[in-house]
């Protein structure tokens, strides 16, 4: 992908919210993912620098939050995929969870009911998730 192209594809990522809260915890796994999986690291850390953060208190429930769980379609099989947004050591195997630290945790991060995220992987493949129906975590 050239600069050119990146730029073009970036600006067409839909816009995302975050909660304050969860920058700090946020940064630190895009921070310890750059020496393992650099390209999910720095995906992470463009998606929190390109944010608006609000208080985890005034979150909108549309959103997809840490812990949350989320329907959506991943791909063109447009099979619907439910699982919760966690944090790497909270996603245990078996589990109907994904983690932040994967390609589409990332995308799914911030994304509200009805958003759409495409992003390139690894092979250069693009790859799109949407989102159906957010489920904020209890408490909140």
């Amino acid at each position: 992908m050239t600069e050119t192209t990146a730029t073009v594809f970036a600006k067409r990522r839909p816009p995302i919210v975050i909660a304050e809260e969860s920058l700090e915890p946020l940064s630190d796994v895009a921070e310890s993912l750059l020496d393992v999986l650099p390209e999910v690291g720095h995906f992470l850390e463009d998606e929190l620098t390109r944010a608006r953060l609000v208080p985890l208190r005034a979150m909108p429930r549309d959103v997809v939050t840490m812990n949350a769980t989320v329907e959506f379609t991943l791909g063109q099989n447009e099979r619907v995929e439910r699982r919760r947004l966690v944090y790497p050591a909270d996603c245990v195997v078996g589990d109907s969870c994904i983690s932040i630290a994967s390609p589409a945790g990332v995308a799914l991060l911030g994304l509200k009911e009805g958003q759409t995220m495409s992003w390139t992987s690894r092979h250069g493949e693009l790859l799109s998730l949407k989102v159906l129906k957010v489920h904020p975590p209890s408490g909140h």
